[in-house]
């Protein structure tokens, strides 16, 4: 099975985060904080798109068809934000 590859941030290239007093260092830390939100929503959805497939399900099914879209509209999503953020 072939998967569309891309990458997502480095993220202790991006922000700092000082775990003593619990304040972000960045000088964006809202932009950041989405960026790393979607990262992990983008693991877990392809990682559910994945168990799908391995499941059985046909990558044609309506489940999986939905599942894809949507993983592809927060990778948009995040990719938007990248450039937005630069």
């Amino acid at each position: 099975m072939a998967y569309l590859e891309y990458r997502l941030a480095d993220n202790s290239g991006w922000y700092s985060h000082d775990v003593s007093d619990q304040r972000w260092l960045s000088k964006r830390p809202a932009k950041l904080a989405s960026l790393f939100h979607l990262e992990e929503e983008i693991q877990f959805m392809r990682h559910r798109l994945e168990q799908m497939v391995q499941s059985g399900e046909a990558m044609t099914s309506e489940s999986v068809i939905e599942m894809s879209t949507l993983l592809d509209h927060k990778i948009n999503e995040y990719m938007n934000l990248v450039q937005k953020s630069r």
